[in-house]
């Protein structure tokens, strides 16, 4: 296991008070629809079509659409560590944001909720919840976090913040 460290308040050039905004679509869901469609983009949802977009799936889609669903996390976060995070979308980008927050300020949605409209990201509640929702259900999903934003696998923050 990698020992915690501090988590940089960027993630390589990547500000993390810059369109962090994402449309609620949590990534699953937007793969099993990806799936159900046979990989045609143009029948995914407005707010699919932009958490696709925000993880950068056209580049990865062969493999999402070719191999079982047991697969798709390892697949994403490989795609994760091996891509820019100024290339990356909100969708993925939040998920670093709520792990900085939990691990430097605090676990939880209240600790989140005060950071992000402390820090002058979104005045409005829905998009702070937007925030949250997609960050932290997606980083649960891929593994990256636990349920109360913290971090749960060391070694993934760690490499995708050297990497970068």
């Amino acid at each position: 296991m990698v020992e915690p460290f501090i988590l940089p308040n960027k993630l390589g050039a990547r500000s993390l008070h810059i369109k962090v905004i994402p449309t609620v679509c949590n990534l699953k869901n937007m793969l099993i629809k990806l799936i159900q469609v046979n990989g045609d983009y143009s029948q995914l949802k407005a707010w699919e079509k932009r958490s696709y977009k925000a993880y950068r799936i056209e580049e990865i889609k062969n493999e999402i659409l070719n191999l079982p669903e047991g697969n798709w996390k390892e697949i994403i976060r490989k795609h994760i560590l091996n891509g820019n995070p100024s290339e990356f979308g909100a969708s993925c980008i939040d998920i670093y944001l709520v792990a900085y927050v939990a691990e430097t300020y605090g676990k939880g949605k209240d600790i989140f909720y005060n950071y992000v409209k402390g820090n002058g990201i979104t005045e409005k509640d829905n998009s702070v919840f937007a925030i949250w929702q997609v960050g932290k259900g997606d980083g649960v999903y891929l593994g990256i976090l636990h349920n109360n934003g913290a971090v749960k696998d060391w070694n993934f923050l760690k490499s995708w913040v050297e990497r970068n």
